[in-house]
């Protein structure tokens, strides 16, 4: 039997060997696209190079490997676009990519669960407190990161294994259970209160689900936070609903709708606690719920609000939802504010236009006010449909 089982083995090979070069002997060429545009899947292979089917996509971090071949990947839907000559092709729903990943995180969660530990304490009474547990996972825009990867490496022609080592910059620390507890002198550096009232159910529900992703959420010193990453992909799986959006300077619909008042709601708050803000857009037309110049939008991939904790010592953030009203506290060390408080505000300067302005005080009275920048906005106007 062990001779047969090498003999087979060896009969395999040289088939292998024969098979192959008569594969790359025949080649393949893409054949041109009948339209502008095209919408098929990632396994096509009369447009994409059916090699990349035997590609593989390698992840790794501390030891362990995670793999899954780009086959996986196969009934993806993607749309093909003629870019001078180059087929550029972007991934129209990257679902599969995301249970790749939420598979990662299962098992990196499994192994990094640990009891929660004190994050701050200076040992005379101050401290931040963690009660339940917390585990490490990769950030939430990786799957982000494979359709970018792979869409760059077919634009430039190249069919190739994807590896990766996860660092730092792409884990972050999820608390699994429990509440955040700080001393008295922790206090209430910025605050931010906006309603959604007039908001229907599903709405409301992405607000809601959104806002608690936020709730508890420590910045640790020099941590810069992406409100989009953290508040998770808008898709069904992650509980957001159909409501609705600003797309291409118009009003529509689409998941996760609402989301962009969380954002601006943390904005507001997070300059109030005299945060860094390093990354604000404004929306294409003016909300309802804040004065022009004092929103900032959010959309995957392309807008984001991020801010940076530049305090010596941690801040907490708190949000509520309760009575259609979204709330985002921010607790800072009264220490590091020594009698120092904040205000961001707007001038509306035109009907569509707004200059915002950053004021500091010192024991309440006013020591500098800074220009933020001028947001302009367009007329409100509604997607027209196509059907």
């Amino acid at each position: 039997m062990k001779n047969f089982k090498a003999r087979l083995a060896g009969i395999l090979a040289c088939l292998l060997l024969f098979i192959v070069p008569l594969q790359a002997d025949a080649g393949w060429n893409a054949s041109p696209l009948p339209a502008a545009s095209i919408n098929t899947v990632f396994g096509d292979s009369t447009y994409l190079n059916p090699e990349w089917m035997t590609k593989k996509v390698t992840i790794t971090w501390n030891g362990n490997t995670w793999m899954t071949g780009m086959d996986a990947f196969k009934d993806m839907p993607v749309r093909l676009t003629n870019n001078n000559g180059a087929i550029d092709c972007t991934f129209l729903n990257t679902a599969v990519f995301q249970s790749y990943f939420s598979a990662i995180n299962a098992s990196i969660a499994s192994m990094t669960t640990t009891a929660a530990v004190p994050v701050f304490d200076n040992g005379a009474g101050s401290y931040i407190r963690i009660s339940g547990t917390q585990h490490m996972e990769a950030v939430s825009s990786m799957p982000d990161w494979l359709a970018q990867m792979l869409h760059n490496l077919i634009l430039t022609g190249q069919c190739t294994d994807i590896t990766l080592e996860l660092n730092d910059s792409m884990m972050t620390q999820v608390l699994d259970s429990g509440t955040v507890s700080t001393s008295s002198d922790f206090v209430l550096a910025g605050t931010c209160t906006t309603s959604f009232q007039t908001s229907g159910a599903n709405r409301s529900n992405n607000i809601v689900v959104g806002a608690s992703r936020l709730n508890n959420l420590i910045v640790l010193p020099g941590q810069t936070v992406s409100v989009s990453d953290t508040i998770l992909p808008r898709t069904r799986a992650n509980g957001y609903k159909e409501a609705g959006v600003y797309v291409n300077g118009a009003h529509t619909s689409g998941l996760g709708g609402g989301v962009c008042q969380i954002s601006s709601t943390v904005y507001n708050a997070v300059k109030n606690a005299g945060l860094t803000v390093v990354q604000r857009n404004p929306h294409s037309m003016p909300v309802s719920y804040l004065p022009k110049g004092l929103d900032a939008a959010i959309a995957a991939g392309s807008k984001d609000l991020k801010f940076r904790n530049d305090y010596t010592t941690p801040v907490v953030l708190y949000t509520d939802t309760s009575n259609k009203h979204l709330t985002v506290n921010v607790l800072v060390w009264n220490q590091e504010l020594a009698g120092r408080s904040f205000k961001l505000w707007a001038k509306q300067t035109g009907a569509l236009s707004a200059d915002t302005y950053f004021t500091t005080y010192q024991d309440g009275k006013e020591v500098s006010t800074q220009f933020v920048g001028t947001s302009r906005y367009n007329p409100y106007r509604e997607a027209v449909s196509n059907d």
